[in-house]
Order: structure tokens, then sequence, then C-alpha cells
């Protein structure tokens, strides 16, 4: 199985007043060479697809030609995307089951009521299939609806997502990939000693942090939120970085 992972497009982004539209589209049509010549059987965006909840129409634009340009290229490929903390989640989730038909898979809002459940894509390869789990950004307050207990009534950004997976029936004996956009760090590791990027939103205290150990069990964990590079505990638990820098503290990555 080959697929592309990428997150934190922040289409749309100005950097000092600086329009950053045109030096996106091109790293976009970049990207899309890429996948022209390694031929992934699918492409994973990782959340923050905008860089605001709103979008200008030339944003809008730019993304619906990188998607466009990437079915054309990949045909029989699917194309999965997630949202993060700053899309607005209601607009990607537009048109949803519609476009999952054409193997585009845009899922803007986590399960939001007890019947329903992580979205999941299963894409086969020569050796059998892998399943995608599309876990958007997730704050507590999201998903009160599915988890509230009445003996226990709020839970932290950490309870919340290993309660949204414990509620899937995953069989962990086969090949599992979980995409999902937030601040993941390996247990007793100190929030403070992580180098963040000037354009990333850090909550007061660092209440958003996720342990990593939540994401063991899956094969490969396709991870947005950090703009920098790196792995959360092993080599299969990854942030891709941004595809282009976002700030001037992300010059050189």
């Amino acid at each position: 199985m080959r697929f592309f992972h990428l997150s934190d497009l922040h289409i749309g982004l100005k950097l000092y007043n600086r329009d950053l539209l045109e030096d996106q589209r091109y790293i976009l049509q970049q990207i899309v060479s890429l996948a022209a010549k390694e031929q992934p059987d699918a492409v994973v965006i990782a959340g923050d697809l905008y860089d605001r909840a709103v979008p200008s129409a030339e944003a809008v634009e730019a993304f619906d030609e990188f998607v466009t340009a990437l079915t054309q290229t990949l045909p029989a490929a699917e194309i999965m995307m997630i949202s993060g903390n700053h899309d607005s989640a209601p607009r990607i989730n537009t048109f949803r089951s519609v476009l999952q038909a054409h193997r585009i898979h845009m899922i803007g809002l986590p399960p939001q009521a007890p019947a329903e459940h992580i979205a999941c894509v299963t894409v086969p390869d020569t050796f059998g299939e892998v399943r995608f789990w599309l876990l958007p950004f997730v704050r507590p307050s999201m998903v009160r609806g599915v988890l509230i207990e009445e003996d226990r009534p709020a839970l932290s950004y950490d309870e919340t997502v290993r309660a949204l997976i414990a509620r899937e029936n995953i069989d962990f004996t086969q090949r599992n990939v979980i995409v999902s956009h937030q601040f993941y760090l390996p247990a007793g590791t100190d929030p403070a000693g992580v180098e963040r990027m000037a354009s990333e939103v850090v909550t007061v205290g660092n209440i958003d942090v996720v342990r990593s150990d939540v994401l063991e069990s899956f094969d490969y964990a396709a991870l947005g939120h950090i703009h920098k590079p790196m792995r959360v505990g092993r080599d299969t638990m990854r942030y891709c970085g941004t595809p282009i820098a976002c700030s001037v503290s992300e010059a050189g990555q």
C-alpha cells in the first residue's frame, strides 16, 4: 500500500499581509506532479485544508483546482481529508455522502449522535484491505451528545479521543490507519518541550494534549496539526508538517 500523507495546507494564508496563494498553488501543483509519478493508492490530508473557517473565494478555487487535478491524475485512488482546527467542520462536511461515491471523502464532523461512528474507508491492495479511520479535529464539546455520561459530565481532550476510538469495533488483526488532527504527545513528555511554530494555535495550559499511546494499535497514524515534521513515539506515528512554510519560524524546514 502506497499513499501520500499531507496536512496543514492552510490555503488562503497571508504572511505579514503577503498573499501566499500563488506560492501555495505552485506547491499543490508539485504534489500533483509527484502523484502522477508515484501513483499512490490513496491521498490523505490530515486537516487544516484552509487557513480560515470562512475561506476566500480564491482559496476555495485553489483547493478545487488541487482536488480536481488529483482525481484526474489518480482516477482509481481514494482521496481522503478531514477538517482541522482552522477549518469550518460543517463546511468541510458538505456533500459528504455525494462525494464519497466519487472516491472523494471530505469528513468535517466527528460522530454527532450515538448511532454515528468514525468514518472508515477501505482501500484494497495485493495483500488484502487497509482501513482508514478518518477522525476530524474534535473538541470535547463537539461530541457531548455521543460520549457524555451522567456521572462524568465533562471530558478532557485526551479522554474524548480515547472514548471515540474505543467505541469503534476495530479489528486490529487487520491493517488500520488513523487520520487525526490533534496535539499528540508520548506519555511523560512535557508539552512545553515540543517546538511549536509561530503559525500554530496553542491552547492555554496545553489542555488539548492527547497521549499518543492511544494510537499504538494502528499500523500508521497520519497526523496533522503540528507544522514541523516529527515522529510521535515511533516511525509509523507521524506529523508530516506543512508543504509550505506558514511563518518565518518555519523557514528552512
